[in-house]
């Protein structure tokens, strides 16, 4: 889209640091003294049900409730408990105890919705939902092992036993279909990445190792973008649907790509990540509004010119992972992202946000809870980047040498 990425447009890289740092701190208050304590309020009942959303006056918005919901909300909270959050954890402990009664099956798999008293309304297990299962687990792992396996291992080892496509992959769900996705695949391989950090015995590597040659071979298509929706054998769907390309996906997938080239120091993933990067920042970003929109097709032409909250929270991982690859001048484009991000978080009540801005700036929407785990995730990527930064520069004053390959930590509303 028109104008100049920020990163040809701010001459000082130096500044570019500075500004993303301030930007840093902005968000991380926000976070921890505004977001955990509203969501771990207002955001969760006695029972340890999470609602999903929060309205724009501050009252849980009553709805059916969907797997999706209480895995982010668990992963969210706990992260921000690490990040230093003042926090009870037993609370959300709870919860998981609450969401395994209410959503895992007897096959160990998690449906998909509840009405908003507790009833059945979908008893299929969706891909996307066993991913944020599996990433759940990784946070709660670090609290309780028993809940962890519960959530990951046993969910991980019934899709690899029972979900596998002849044509590579996993199946959506266990309802029969004919059309497949990136996503779900996605967030799958975003939960292998954590649980290697965790896990050293090499299923969640093989698995992420699968995820990655299918991203390459499969879902980014010959110009370097990459697809949202495929038929069975992978080819594109057809129409406008098989053609569309969105801009915060091609900034997640280049942050989790980046990730695993960093952990297997396989360069050629850089080049493909940072195509993908810049496709989302010299495509997808509307200026002068300076926000991703939401779709494009693969033209480059505009699909859907209103901004959802998460595309902009990708911009700012991959823009961060970027930075920490040695090029500073990213930095300033991280600090654009993150003031970006910010004004979606100017709402009436301190710790919600606005889901969406129209075309011509306008926001609107209820606080949807499956946004959290977007936010928070861009929190702790910006703030592990800070800390691995300052930790180096004390290392040169002191004459010590800190020997690593590059960033790689942590994982990444319903699209993102």
């Amino acid at each position: 889209m028109e104008g100049q990425s920020s990163s040809t447009r701010l001459a000082d890289p130096g500044a570019g640091f500075a500004a993303a740092r301030h930007v840093h701190q902005r968000l991380r208050a926000w976070l921890l003294d505004d977001a955990v304590p509203l969501w771990t309020s207002v955001g969760l009942d006695a029972a340890g049900s999470f609602c999903e959303a929060i309205s724009q006056g501050g009252h849980p918005v009553v709805a059916a409730r969907r797997a999706r919901v209480p895995a982010r909300q668990i992963y969210a909270l706990l992260t921000a408990n690490r990040l230093g959050a003042r926090m009870e954890v037993k609370p959300v402990l709870r919860s998981v105890d609450r969401y395994l009664a209410d959503f895992q099956r007897a096959d160990g798999l998690f449906r998909s919705l509840l009405s908003h008293d507790g009833m059945i309304l979908s008893d299929g297990a969706a891909l996307y939902d066993q991913a944020f299962a599996m990433l759940a687990g990784a946070a709660v792992a670090r609290h309780s092992r028993r809940r962890a396996e519960r959530l990951a291992h046993s969910v991980r080892d019934c899709l690899i036993r029972t979900y596998r496509h002849s044509a590579g992959g996993f199946l959506e769900s266990d309802r029969p279909s004919s059309l497949r996705y990136a996503n779900p695949h996605m967030h799958l391989l975003e939960a292998c990445l954590v649980w290697i950090e965790l896990d050293a015995s090499g299923t969640w590597h093989q698995l992420a190792q699968e995820i990655v040659d299918l991203a390459l071979t499969r879902f980014i298509g010959a110009g370097g973008a990459l697809y949202e929706c495929f038929n069975a054998d992978w080819s594109p769907q057809a129409g406008i649907t098989g053609r569309i390309i969105e801009p915060g996906h091609q900034f997640e997938w280049s942050w989790l790509l980046t990730k695993w080239a960093n952990s297997t120091g396989n360069d050629a993933v850089y080049l493909v990540a940072d195509q993908l990067q810049k496709i989302g920042e010299e495509r997808g970003v509307a200026r002068p509004r300076s926000v991703a929109v939401d779709a494009l097709l693969d033209d480059f032409t505009v699909l859907e010119d209103t901004s959802r909250l998460w595309p902009q929270t990708e911009r700012l991982k991959a823009a961060v992972a970027r930075a920490e690859r040695g090029n500073d001048a990213w930095w300033a484009v991280a600090a654009e992202a993150g003031g970006s991000l910010e004004r979606f978080l100017q709402t009436p009540i301190k710790g919600l946000w606005w889901d969406r801005m129209s075309a011509n700036g306008e926001f609107s929407e209820a606080a949807t809870a499956s946004s959290l785990y977007h936010l928070v995730c861009a929190i702790d990527t910006l703030d592990q980047a800070i800390q691995r930064r300052a930790a180096v520069q004390a290392s040169r004053s002191s004459g010590i040498v800190l020997i690593g390959r590059g960033a790689g930590d942590s994982a990444g509303s319903d699209a993102g």
